[in-house]
């Protein structure tokens, strides 16, 4: 039976897409967002999501179809994993009033649903409908059929349902949905969601996109809450959109081409600076957080450079801690030649996770560039150096050795690569050292935002007890350039 109601829907799908295709193949607009995060080791945490979603709009005839799929765990433990299919066929029957079909395929381990699947009919209006904003009121009956902790159901239903949209500004869109579920011979039993987001377009295919979701189930599994909440920040593409005036022919420029970028910064002389911001949340049956933010600056000159990293990790399941971390370096090179330089650094670490109160490390390097371009740089350098330190309540202190690499790649016009590798290790105990290295990846949509994915290692030879040597954390975000 639910095979082949889940044949039915997708075949469903599938055969409005085709039809709609057919008709006018140029009106569909078509996005993926995403985001992910990744931590392993003392902290071993993972949380993504994915977003598919197709519009379309013509005439009298409006359709959506789409997809998204959240997942997070933490110390291997399952704390989100859901699945949903969605579309719906609006129409018109005038300016303001129209007839329409939904259909829905949810799946959510967490709170115990193997499947449900919504079908139902609509008759709505818009209440306001121009260029700026839209609110309509839609409602009909439906049914139900699902499948949660182990008990099998169907039902039929009705439908209530509220749309807004608000065009902010010409490049910032707001959107909200709420929609009611309840059985019709018992309105105790019902579902509620409602979901609001707000898209901040970069350029004709990149966005920014922040939603939050909730949901109440009055009849929940056994053991599981009523109500769940999820945040999400990531970024949106658009997926061979077309936005044509089928007058002239020609495709319509985006407002947020003013801001077409101007070529390599990650190399160049004077002040650059780069701030980068991850965020994903869950609330109710999955508590879950999950937030990186980092902030880079470097000023270089003929004479010296200043740099300055900053890094900050924390994730939760449960209300429990999982990664809780500060990292900065700052450094000063003098420049002795256009290849040697002698600097002068001071780093801090902070991880509760693996136990690290504190861990200051100044140093006195001498370094030099065997590449030094306009379009890429690698150096080494190395020098003595003394650590203060408190791990597992312990304070030491002792003098060290600290040596570095650093290599930066300007790939094109939008692509830049950065690499760094330190060490810091201690010369009357060659067991006593500790390794980082960070890697990232940052693609340009415009001048001041990009798309970074990014990696960073720590091996520790020596933790604290009980905890792990390596460290591994792969977050991904929307660096913003200053």
């Amino acid at each position: 039976m639910f095979k082949n109601l889940a044949a039915l829907v997708n075949f469903a799908l599938i055969a409005n897409t085709l039809t709609l295709t057919a008709a006018t193949p140029t009106r569909w607009d078509n996005t993926a967002a995403a985001g992910i995060s990744l931590a392993q080791g003392n902290s071993d945490n993972l949380s993504y999501n994915l977003r598919l979603l197709s519009l379309y709009e013509h005439n009298n005839i409006e359709a959506k179809i789409g997809v998204d799929w959240n997942y997070a765990e933490n110390n291997d433990t399952k704390n989100i994993d859901s699945f949903r299919a969605f579309s719906e066929y609006r129409y018109l029957l005038s300016d303001h009033a129209y007839l329409g079909t939904n259909t829905s395929y949810l799946i959510d381990d967490i709170t115990d649903i193997d499947y449900r699947i919504d079908l139902g009919v609509v008759a709505g209006y818009y209440l306001l409908k121009n260029k700026d904003q839209k609110l309509s009121f839609e409602a009909g009956p439906g049914y139900v059929w699902q499948d949660q902790a182990n008990v099998t159901d169907n039902y039929m239903t009705l439908r209530f349902a509220l749309r807004y949209e608000q065009q902010l500004a010409a490049q910032t869109k707001l959107s909200f949905t709420t929609t009611f579920t309840p059985a019709v011979n018992d309105f105790s039993d019902h579902l509620l969601s409602a979901e609001a987001g707000i898209d901040t377009a970069i350029n004709n295919n990149w966005a920014i996109r922040t939603a939050i979701r909730y949901q109440y189930d009055s009849t929940p599994a056994p053991n599981r809450q009523s109500s769940d909440t999820l945040l999400t920040l990531g970024l949106r593409y658009t997926l061979g959109s077309e936005d044509t005036d089928h007058t002239s022919g020609e495709k319509s420029s985006s407002p947020a081409e003013s801001g077409a970028i101007s070529g390599p910064e990650a190399i160049q002389d004077g002040w650059t600076s780069t701030a980068a911001l991850t965020l994903s949340m869950a609330d109710g049956n999955s508590d879950n957080l999950n937030t990186s933010a980092s902030y880079d600056a470097a000023h270089r000159s003929d004479t010296g450079e200043f740099f300055f990293t900053s890094a900050y990790n924390y994730a939760e399941a449960d209300n429990t801690a999982s990664a809780d971390s500060v990292v900065t370096r700052t450094q000063f090179n003098k420049l002795l030649t256009r290849d040697t330089y002698l600097g002068i650094g001071l780093g801090f670490l902070r991880d509760d996770i693996a136990d690290i109160d504190y861990r200051v490390t100044p140093a006195i390097t001498l370094g030099h560039y065997f590449i030094k371009k306009d379009h890429m740089t690698l150096s080494l350098e190395a020098g003595p150096g003394f650590t203060f330190e408190k791990v597992n309540s312990t304070t030491d202190n002792y003098f060290s050795i600290v040596g570095g690499e650093k290599f930066i790649w300007e790939i094109n016009k939008r692509i830049s690569l950065k690499q760094s590798l330190t060490g810091h290790f201690n010369p009357s105990n060659t067991d006593d050292f500790n390794i980082a290295a960070e890697i990232a990846l940052d693609t340009d949509n415009n001048k001041h935002l990009a798309w970074r994915i990014a990696a960073s290692c720590s091996y520790d030879k020596t933790p604290a007890s009980n905890n792990d040597k390596d460290d591994n954390t792969h977050p991904s975000g929307n660096p913003v350039k200053f």
